[in-house]
């Protein structure tokens, strides 16, 4: 393992470009904790790394609340959630990532800091598997060794971030709260959310 490998910095970043079709608004805008979701998310992130940035499209860099976050605009179409991530790294190529979807509700700090705690940078990556068996690609560290294989896949055509983790040396683990990965999709997702955060 080389040095740079084992001292990389580890900075945040939120992915929140997406088109939000099944929800009909920019999920990152919607609150379950008082603030607009991509807010709250980015400060859980930056309170634990190095930094923390948001990846957005390009239509939303000028709109509140991203412009007064850090961005990263997402320099690539069409291949998904990993677009956000290859941003960042061509962004900044020397650091790894905690990465986490805008549309993870769930996700706070006691989420993430068994991530942190268990991160093994000469890993491609430390993730959680859901309990449904499927490892979790968006909220998940990833790691500089990840990033030539990564950028080779997708040359390829295959840009499945989940795919790579079943190919990858990936640090495996279990999510403290079974609920933690649950993503929100549609209107009854995000009204079924609520109610189970305010029964928290």
């Amino acid at each position: 393992m080389t040095e740079e490998l084992q001292s990389s910095d580890l900075w945040g970043l939120v992915l929140a470009g997406g088109l939000s079709r099944r929800m009909g608004k920019d999920k990152g805008l919607l609150e379950f904790h008082g603030l607009p979701q991509v807010v709250w998310l980015w400060q859980q992130l930056d309170a634990l790394c190095e930094c923390a940035h948001v990846s957005v499209n390009a239509g939303q860099s000028d709109l509140e609340p991203y412009a007064n976050l850090p961005m990263i605009v997402d320099e690539t179409t069409g291949i998904g959630p990993a677009s956000g991530l290859v941003s960042a790294w061509a962004a900044h190529p020397e650091v790894a990532w905690l990465v986490v979807a805008v549309d993870m509700p769930f996700v706070d700090g006691d989420t993430l800091r068994p991530l942190i705690e268990a991160r093994r940078p000469g890993m491609h990556a430390t993730a959680y598997k859901n309990p449904n068996g499927i490892l979790e690609p968006l909220c998940t560290i990833w790691e500089l060794a990840a990033q030539p294989l990564l950028a080779e896949r997708i040359r390829t055509g295959d840009t499945s971030l989940r795919g790579f983790l079943e190919v990858g040396r990936v640090s495996i683990l279990t999510p403290p709260v079974a609920v933690s990965l649950t993503n929100i999709n549609s209107v009854v997702e995000y009204r079924e959310a609520e109610r189970l955060l305010v029964a928290q």
